[in-house]
């Protein structure tokens, strides 16, 4: 692991492939760290320099502002896909692949949106749908409590991942104990506050103009992101041409089946991007 130092704050990050390889972002989703990016990452050729970072509050990740100076502020969308721009800055990235996972995948949207010049495609897996998602008061109430309760936080995160929880004992799995330790530890305003963010979020209008290669990516069984918000968002990305499903799997295809999901992905971000060249001349028209 490495951490990587910006204006804005100080990223940990996990990293795998040559430095020199082709550059691949991966953005974890709530609850989250760079550690669900782990058994994906080791299944990439080296010839793909994948970093996961930890996102705000998340992690080992250092919080770039006072979390006393606004929830509101602290949480929202768009200031965390700054502090991504910031990491991507300070790496001196270009030209690279893209990944997003559940809200992780409202940021990559947020950034592809605001800086697309810097990418070469996106990849949003599970992802919140392009216009937000309303969380009612009593599951904020549940998020809420999850602070201080690690059996509900552990539940919560295997119904996260429900076809790898099928094989393992969640009690002496040492990977998903981690998983739910990096969530306990997590900034305070994260617990409810992201979930409000991402009600706040809506990006359906600016999303016409995201013509870069895009591709949707989603778990038969999960019962975060329905195949209608889903579809929504394929409709509404002109870059996407495909959305697809990974079956027997649920929120979380880069635990539930990371060789699939890195099958998918490589296999997108080489093939003939000459259609999405059609559709960027089409919408400059």
């Amino acid at each position: 692991t490495t951490f990587v130092h910006t204006p804005r704050m100080t990223f940990h990050c996990r990293s795998h492939g040559a430095p020199d390889g082709d550059p691949m972002l991966l953005l974890h989703g709530s609850f989250g760290s760079s550690r669900w990016w782990e058994p994906f990452m080791a299944l990439l050729p080296d010839e793909i320099y994948a970093m996961a970072p930890d996102l705000r509050g998340c992690g080992l990740s250092q919080s770039p502002i006072d979390e006393g100076d606004g929830l509101a502020t602290w949480v929202d969308i768009g200031e965390q896909a700054q502090d991504i721009h910031s990491l991507v800055a300070a790496l001196g990235w270009r030209d690279f692949d893209l990944v997003g996972h559940s809200s992780g995948g409202a940021m990559a949207m947020e950034l592809a949106i605001n800086h697309g010049e810097l990418l070469a495609s996106l990849t949003l897996v599970d992802s919140t749908p392009v216009e937000g998602v309303f969380t009612p008061l009593e599951t904020l109430e549940l998020l809420h409590a999850m602070q201080s309760d690690r059996v509900l936080l552990a539940s919560a995160l295997a119904l996260l991942m429900p076809s790898y929880m099928a094989h393992v004992a969640p009690e002496s799995d040492a990977f998903f104990q981690q998983l739910v330790q990096d969530a306990a530890q997590m900034a305070t305003p994260l617990f409810t506050g992201l979930a409000e963010a991402l009600g706040r979020w809506n990006r359906l209008r600016e999303a016409g103009g995201l013509t870069l290669p895009t591709l949707l990516i989603r778990g038969e069984l999960d019962e975060i992101v329905s195949q209608d918000a889903a579809t929504r968002t394929l409709i509404a990305l002109p870059g996407a041409n495909n959305l697809e499903i990974l079956r027997g799997v649920g929120h979380s295809p880069m635990i539930e089946a990371p060789l699939t999901l890195a099958e998918r992905i490589i296999d997108f971000i080489t093939e003939d991007y000459g259609y999405f060249a059609a559709v960027r001349d089409s919408a400059d028209e």
